[in-house]
């Protein structure tokens, strides 16, 4: 019976199509997709609900469903295998070829529009994560034409992890973003949080930082879900005879000296990871040499455990990181202080051997406090002085006659004016006292007349002690300001007992063409 209806229904419509021939759109409305699994690789049922315009008929119309590439759809199904609105599709009347997969309605769809819900089980989803669509189309005008679902997501199948380093800031005030280059001696620093800094080799103390273990892409499994896990911490690279004195505190942990000539050191054999677990340690580390070092984190999962979707029988590497550190030999960062409208300062330090001396590097390490643009903001212009050509140069907003600075020099700082609750501008200079080895002591030339002239010290000195060399004194000037007050000149006396402070710049009128030979 089922035959002739087919029959009488397919002659009619080639009747109707000898009239009508003109092409309609597609009227199926965008599938939604659900599936009730979404990980990588897994066997799931894919629910697709849709809309018809036309009426459906049993045994005759057919649903087709083209899966994505990398889709693993099986050849056959079996009955029940897909049911379309509660109604179960005979395995027999199921075609199969590539992706796509049509069947034969078990029961009358009408009247149209009509809501046609299809599950279709034993679907293999891709390997790879990410957004996917599926296609569907009916045999019947206007429900023909392919129609895309909206985007369904494939999650990874297992979870991806990586270790992140975040060195912290070594003094309050400097700007989160700024990393400064680590120091051999250590610094006498607090750890955030008021914890008393951890004495290492030899009384000096450590830099401080975090390590974080913790998910990039969380997927549906653990890479490791059947044991713990073990971390190894390995010195890789560093200077002949170095030794590198590492503090973790955390969940587990764990502290010793890595050296590059021995072994993996074990952090934690106890470590579960999940899904989306994240570890995070606080710590201390002391190098004892300058220099460059890589450190290298291995997060191992054990022997016989299950790493998805391959499997291993042998201990498989989870996380393989590792950080390169450029070690420098330096006392501890210069402060200086910046006030409304202008200042003069210069450089209290040399800056790192190999460290760019570029302004827009120099000023990264000021904090955002005063302004929500940020304090660097608020630093419009830096002008210096050529006492050779008698010119400025600049740095601002279209200005780039000047863009570096360096000691011996001086500078003229503009910054906003007023800045927020009469406040002031904190500016780290890092870098060391005196010149680096192999460099030489340092020397400033100086030109016969007014020069601006920077001081390089930590502590004050008076001015004749740091212009030894001078038996017939140049004039100085110094300049001072304070919150809101007009600023004036500081003339220091003819002797020039008055001290030199660092951090600030001077102007000065000297009786020949020579040197400043910093004592």
């Amino acid at each position: 019976m089922r035959k002739i209806i087919s029959i009488l229904i397919a002659l009619g419509l080639v009747l109707g199509f000898s009239v009508m021939a003109t092409p309609v759109a597609a009227a199926v409305t965008t599938p939604a997709v659900t599936l009730s699994s979404d990980c990588a690789g897994a066997t799931a049922n894919y629910t697709i609900v849709f809309n018809i315009t036309a009426s459906l008929t049993e045994g005759y119309n057919k649903v087709c469903v083209e899966f994505p590439a990398g889709t693993t759809v099986p050849t056959t199904f079996a009955t029940g295998a897909i049911i379309i609105n509660t109604g179960p599709v005979f395995g027999t009347e199921v075609t199969v070829t590539g992706q796509k997969v049509c069947f034969l309605v078990p029961a009358d769809i009408s009247p149209a529009p009509a809501v046609v819900t299809v599950v279709v089980a034993g679907i293999g989803n891709p390997l790879t994560a990410g957004p996917y669509t599926l296609k569907v189309n009916t045999d019947r005008a206007p429900d023909s034409t392919q129609v895309a679902s909206a985007p369904y997501t494939i999650k990874p199948a297992v979870s991806v992890y990586g270790l992140e380093w975040d060195s912290n800031p070594t003094y309050p005030g400097i700007a989160v973003g700024f990393i400064p280059p680590f120091k051999a001696c250590g610094q006498n620093v607090t750890f955030p949080g008021g914890v008393a800094p951890l004495a290492l080799g030899g009384g000096a103390f450590g830099n401080a930082f975090n390590l974080t273990l913790a998910p990039t892409t969380v997927g549906c499994a653990s890479p490791c879900p059947l044991a713990n896990v073990t971390m190894n911490v390995t010195l890789i690279t560093s200077p002949a005879g170095s030794t590198t004195t590492l503090n973790l505190t955390g969940p587990y942990p764990w502290s010793g000296t890595l050296k590059s000539t021995t072994a993996s050191s074990v952090i934690s054999s106890a470590i579960p990871l999940g899904v989306n677990d994240t570890y995070e340690w606080a710590g201390f580390i002391h190098f004892d040499t300058v220099g460059t070092y890589q450190i290298c984190f291995d997060v191992i999962c054990p022997a016989g455990a299950l790493i998805c979707p391959a499997c291993s029988a042998a201990a498989t590497s989870v996380v393989h990181q590792c950080f390169d550190f450029k070690v420098y030999q330096w006392k501890d960062a210069a402060k200086i202080t910046l006030q409304e409208k202008w200042n003069l300062i210069s450089l209290p330090l040399v800056p790192l051997d190999g460290a760019s001396i570029k302004i827009d590097d120099l000023i990264k390490s000021i904090s955002s406090v005063h302004s929500t643009a940020g304090d660097r903001a608020d630093i419009t212009a830096i002008w210096s002085y050529d006492c050779t050509t008698k010119t400025f140069s600049t740095w601002a907003t279209g200005q780039t006659s000047l863009s570096n600075m360096a000691d011996g020099k001086a500078y003229w700082v503009r910054v906003n004016y007023p800045l927020t609750s009469c406040g002031n501008i904190t500016w780290w200079v890092f870098g060391t006292a005196k010149p680096m080895p192999p460099a030489s002591p340092a020397q400033y030339p100086v030109c016969a007349g007014w020069n601006m002239v920077g001081y390089l010290g930590t502590t004050a000195m008076d001015a004749s002690a740091y212009l030894w060399n001078w038996t017939a004194k140049p004039v100085v000037y110094g300049w001072t300001q304070n919150c809101w007050n007009v600023q004036g000149w500081d003339v220091f006396d003819a002797a020039l007992t008055d001290d030199l402070v660092p951090g600030q710049g001077y102007w000065m009128a000297f009786p020949a063409a020579g040197y400043v030979y910093v004592p």
